[in-house]
């Protein structure tokens, strides 16, 4: 559905389940690889800038959400950094949505790399616990958002 007809609660949703969650993954992973191996180690700052630009933009835009109803900016750094393709190409969604799921392979990736790795191990408990809430908000999200999308397509053939 495009965003300028979502309606503001599956915005909030978004940001809550997807947005917020994403940035967790960044800077706790971030903070994980600032204590492992060199090359790892080369990845923290970078992780650590990307999550705090994440988390100062869905800040801004679970703000936009409750006080203005809409987006203060686009979802992400990423979706932010595709502007100057979207000027000059169209349609401007489809680098939008390249921003977005450039971000979103980030954060899987990143999610896979701390499982994978034994990362979560090191991690001190109330860093893993903060994990733990990303991962489970980000799982309900997934679902949730699964299932908004089988009830208004279930709705668009009622109409049908």
């Amino acid at each position: 559905m495009p965003e300028d007809i979502r309606p503001r609660g599956l915005e909030l949703l978004e940001v809550l389940t997807v947005g917020l969650p994403f940035c967790g993954f960044k800077l706790l992973g971030g903070l994980a690889f600032s204590g492992a191996g060199p090359l790892l180690r080369l990845t923290a700052a970078p992780l650590l800038a990307l999550g705090a630009a994440d988390a100062a933009i869905n800040g801004a835009n679970l703000a936009g959400l409750l006080f203005r109803s809409r987006r203060a900016t686009d979802d992400c750094f990423f979706s932010l950094a595709t502007r100057p393709f979207r000027a000059r190409s169209a349609p401007s969604g489809k680098w939008r949505e390249f921003g977005d799921s450039l971000d979103a392979l980030l954060s899987f990736a990143l999610v896979a790399l701390m499982i994978g790795g034994g990362f979560l191990r090191t991690m001190p408990a109330s860093r893993l616990a903060a994990w733990n809430a990303c991962v489970i908000l980000n799982v309900l999200g997934a679902g949730l958002g699964r299932f908004g999308l089988s009830l208004r397509d279930l709705s668009r053939d009622e109409r049908c």
